[in-house]
């Protein structure tokens, strides 16, 4: 103890207290919302809590939403400030790679459906993705949106979900997935709801506002390969049941602002989906199981993309 502690203790001790040294970190508890439901879902996952399962949801069958827009308006003469590749090139390495994702769970026993929705690619590129599509193992469709526009394909595909039951993972084209993506996020997704009788939503990478811009709180539960954080940002990229769609549809409604400059913010996830996490838990895979390959920015933290990248067909 130093003398300034010294003093400082002589003159508490007059008072009824003493300086003691503290043997660990003295942390006060961050006051955050959603830390309560966070604990709850925490004890009932350890706890095998099987109470009120509503044996009416599947999730055996996983249905994956792709959106895609590769035209000359997007990607002509350009090239990825990540990869260094056009960016066409750059896109349709993302989508194959979640098309090898999807034959791996199918390869499992996994039900996996896809649906493509596409906002006016060009006619060459479409015809590339559609070369993909042949490898795949599964039913498949494109789908041309019915307008165009990044709000009004977000929209249309979230409408799209509402009234199927099923287990549904809604992708844009420029996420880089591990080969086992979606049969972990499948997994992990069954063995909550199993637990705890309560749908969640995943994010298949963290979100960097957890590390810039808030801290909240959070459990940290370990599955088979990597551990799962709860969490509450997401971007429009992530996993639930179409229940959660059809329950909380107008979190859902003003997605189809998103593009249009003088409402976009309406179409926020802070607006919009990220409002779900009132009402569920959202967890993200650590390391990811996919990354948002658009900006430096937009990369989870500590993450090997590049290994990744290179190792994708």
């Amino acid at each position: 103890m130093n003398e300034f502690l010294r003093i400082l203790d002589k003159l508490l001790k007059k008072q009824g207290y003493a300086i003691k040294k503290h043997s660990e970190y003295n942390l006060l508890p961050i006051k955050n919302d959603g830390y309560d439901k966070q604990k709850k879902t925490y004890a009932s996952f350890n706890s095998n809590n099987k109470n009120n399962l509503d044996n009416s949801d599947n999730i055996e069958r996983l249905e994956v939403c792709l959106r895609t827009c590769i035209n000359d308006k997007r990607a002509k003469s350009k090239r990825s400030e990540l990869t260094g590749v056009s960016l066409e090139e750059h896109l349709l390495k993302c989508i194959n790679s979640l098309f090898i994702s999807i034959n791996e769970a199918s390869e499992q026993n996994l039900e996996v459906n896809l649906t493509i929705f596409d906002d006016r690619s060009s006619t060459e590129t479409l015809d590339k993705i559609k070369q993909l599509c042949k490898a795949l193992k599964c039913k498949w469709e494109i789908i041309t949106t019915d307008k165009t526009g990044q709000g009004e394909s977000l929209h249309q595909h979230f409408s799209y979900a509402k009234d199927k039951n099923a287990l549904f993972y809604f992708c844009e084209d420029d996420y880089l997935h591990e080969v086992t993506a979606i049969q972990e996020m499948m997994g992990f997704y069954k063995k909550i709801y199993n637990q705890t009788s309560e749908h969640i939503l995943i994010h298949p990478q963290e979100h960097e506002m957890i590390y810039s811009e808030i801290n909240y709180p959070s459990y940290i539960l370990l599955g088979e390969n990597r551990r799962w954080r709860t969490m509450s940002n997401a971007t429009h990229t992530f996993f639930t049941h179409s229940s959660v769609v059809k329950k909380y549809w107008e979190y859902f409604e003003n997605t189809k602002f998103v593009g249009i400059k003088e409402k976009r913010h309406l179409g926020s996830e802070k607006k919009t989906t990220d409002l779900l996490f009132n009402y569920i838990n959202g967890f993200s895979p650590i390391p990811a199981v996919a990354i948002h390959l658009q900006t430096k920015h937009a990369l989870p933290p500590f993450c090997d993309w590049k290994s990744l990248w290179e190792k994708t067909k």
